[in-house]
């Protein structure tokens, strides 16, 4: 695949309208591509081609913080690889970027050749395949295929590198959320922080996967650490919140989600941090509602509708359940998929809804890479209890 060096106005100069005429006669060493909002950059993120990512803008907002995360998510936690254009940066934005690792500021006079040098750097960077750089990225994307054997296959390519790479560590610890291993997260988290303590992305990853394994005053420990020396990141402030769900205090977390709003009200983690609040009070048409606008969230998040759905199940509510996972299995990762497709056949198994529950099971499958045992036995059980009594798939429609 040729890749490609996305370039991404966020500041209204209307680049749309000359940005090929500015790069005329500069030579690149990668494709370039242009786009002029959120939606078209992150199309062009999805896509899988874009190893490059400079975007101009002169404030941190909802939309440039959304663009980073999916480099992030697609490309990997690469600070190389990525630039802000802008002459004079605030403090707001630089400590927005800096959230996710990027230091890297080019003034408009000059980033036409400063981006024709970063395409050259990454090109070189990742024709070497043995590179740190490039065995990241391999890991994410195998994390974006969502292919468990692919993942595990890629992590253990990483060899020792994770020991001495802060980044290489960060996308270990990613890799192990996709398989549902929190604690090696945690451990690839710490172990990225002790390597480079102004890592951001690492502490932010780290106080999430404390979060899934139940540890909630050491996640809030780590957010509010970072908070005293940048009190204005969005992600942040939902996490504090989505902490107080945790510990009862809904007040204090309605603060929090407040001050998260205020920042970037779009933001798909504030409406997550919102949806959990609704939860916990009980509204939950309100929080099904909600859902409607997210996309990519969180592991915390996933496992809590995950968790939710199977509450309801056991409690004879299936449809419900299923009403949940449809929603779910819209708005959680690729790699996360697999689990909600997993949990929907299961509740459809104790609604007797044999035919819907095979087609979970099969979806399951298919997003996990390749059958496994767990599956297996519930799909045995789903054979097994169908051949004993009438189909009654009406009962889950």
């Amino acid at each position: 695949m040729t890749w490609t060096c996305l370039i991404i106005d966020l500041s209204g100069q209307e680049l749309a309208a000359n940005w090929q005429e500015k790069v005329a006669g500069h030579d690149f060493a990668m494709n370039l591509a242009f786009a002029a909002n959120k939606e078209q950059g992150l199309e062009q993120l999805n896509a899988g081609h874009v190893m490059g990512l400079v975007i101009m803008t002169k404030e941190n907002s909802g939309d440039l913080q959304t663009l980073l995360r999916s480099f992030q998510a697609n490309v990997g936690c690469l600070s190389d690889f990525q630039a802000i254009i802008c002459d004079e940066p605030s403090p707001l934005l630089m400590a927005g970027v800096f959230e996710f690792g990027i230091e890297q500021f080019f003034a408009v006079e000059s980033w036409v050749k400063d981006t024709a040098a970063l395409t050259e750097q990454i090109v070189a960077t990742l024709e070497n395949k043995e590179s740190p750089e490039a065995k990241a990225v391999a890991l994410t994307k195998s994390i974006r295929s969502a292919d468990q054997g692919a993942i595990k296959s890629a992590a253990g390519a990483l060899g020792d590198l994770a020991q001495y790479d802060y980044r290489v560590a960060f996308a270990k610890g990613k890799a192990a959320e996709a398989t549902g291993d929190y604690q090696s997260a945690v451990d690839a988290y710490q172990s990225a922080r002790t390597m480079n303590k102004m890592f951001r992305p690492s502490a932010t990853s780290l106080g999430e996967s404390l979060l899934v394994t139940g540890k909630i005053d050491e996640a809030l420990e780590v957010f509010k650490t970072m908070e005293k020396t940048n009190p204005y990141d969005v992600e942040r402030k939902a996490n504090i919140a989505v902490v107080y769900v945790e510990k009862g205090q809904y007040d204090e977390a309605e603060k929090y989600v407040a001050a998260a709003e205020k920042l970037a009200p779009t933001s798909s983690r504030v409406l997550e941090a919102k949806a959990q609040v609704l939860l916990c009070r009980g509204k939950f048409q309100e929080a099904l509602s909600l859902m409607d606008s997210m996309s990519d969230v969180g592991p915390f998040f996933a496992a809590k509708m995950n968790e939710l759905g199977i509450q309801l199940s056991q409690q004879g509510k299936g449809k419900t359940a299923l009403l949940l996972y449809q929603k779910a299995h819209k708005i959680v990762r690729p790699e996360l998929k697999y689990k909600i497709s997993l949990n929907a056949a299961l509740a459809c198994r104790r609604l007797g809804a044999w035919d819907m529950a095979l087609k979970f099971v099969a979806r399951c499958q298919k997003e996990y890479g390749g059958p496994f045992s767990k599956l297996e036995k519930i799909k045995e059980s789903i054979n097994t209890l169908r051949a004993q009594q009438p189909p009654t798939e009406n009962k889950a429609s």
